[in-house]
């Protein structure tokens, strides 16, 4: 596992590519899916590891009071870059882990492909944290199908993924991905088989979905009464 200074500096690297390209706003199936599983009611809302923002602006464009925050100070800089003034946004260049955030405020915390820089007893606990009472935590972060017999599935993922990069606009370059995939190089990611295992002890009574390119979502209530 990388120190947080290395995946900052990563990610600094990822954003000065992703400014060099197009501000396409496609979300991926797998989080189009997670998104499905905002509540409607959520009046503010924190996109943990926002990168450039993609997903922050989505939630705001709902009427959702947003913050982003990330390590990266380039992510935020093109987060703000590529966000108009009108959406009620706050992005801030901090640590999740050592942030000044106040427990339990957030009616939606969010956080995508971040939770494997931290350790996963450690990370989702303090996500947990920041979740008002009734409020919603979804995690979604990327996994490996490992064995012959995933053969198939991952075929299929590999199908899928390069036929929706043809057909759909995406910011995501061949660039891009040679930089995402230089970043991740090192990185240990769950298997499928063990994601639901690991989030049970941390999350009781969460909801764990598997997506077909190689992503898997966490939803969970936080118990207690809201406003």
């Amino acid at each position: 596992m990388k120190p947080i200074s290395e995946v900052a500096a990563d990610f600094d690297a990822i954003a000065s590519v992703l400014a060099d390209g197009s501000a396409h706003e496609t979300l991926t199936p797998a989080e189009r899916v997670l998104l499905g599983h905002v509540p409607t009611h959520v009046r503010r809302a924190i996109d943990v590891g926002c990168g450039d923002g993609v997903i922050t602006r989505s939630l705001a464009r709902r009427g959702i009071e947003a913050v982003g925050i990330d390590v990266s100070p380039g992510m935020i800089q093109l987060a703000r870059a590529r966000t108009d003034r009108s959406l009620a946004i706050e992005y801030r260049q901090a640590d999740v882990m050592t942030a000044d955030l106040p427990d339990g405020v957030f009616d939606l915390v969010v956080s995508v492909s971040m939770a494997h820089h931290v350790p996963l007893d450690v990370i989702i606990p303090r996500l947990a944290r920041l979740v008002a009472p009734a409020g919603t935590l979804l995690v979604q972060d990327v996994m490996t199908r490992r064995g012959i017999g995933q053969l198939p599935i991952n075929l299929a993922a590999i199908i899928a993924t390069r036929v929706r990069r043809l057909v759909v606009p995406s910011r995501i370059t061949s660039r891009v991905t040679a930089a995402y995939n230089k970043h991740g190089a090192d990185e240990q990611y769950l298997d499928a088989s063990s994601v639901a295992r690991a989030y049970e002890p941390l999350l009781p009574g969460a909801r764990v979905y598997r997506h077909l390119e190689w992503r898997y979502s966490v939803v969970w209530q936080s118990p207690g009464v809201g406003p």
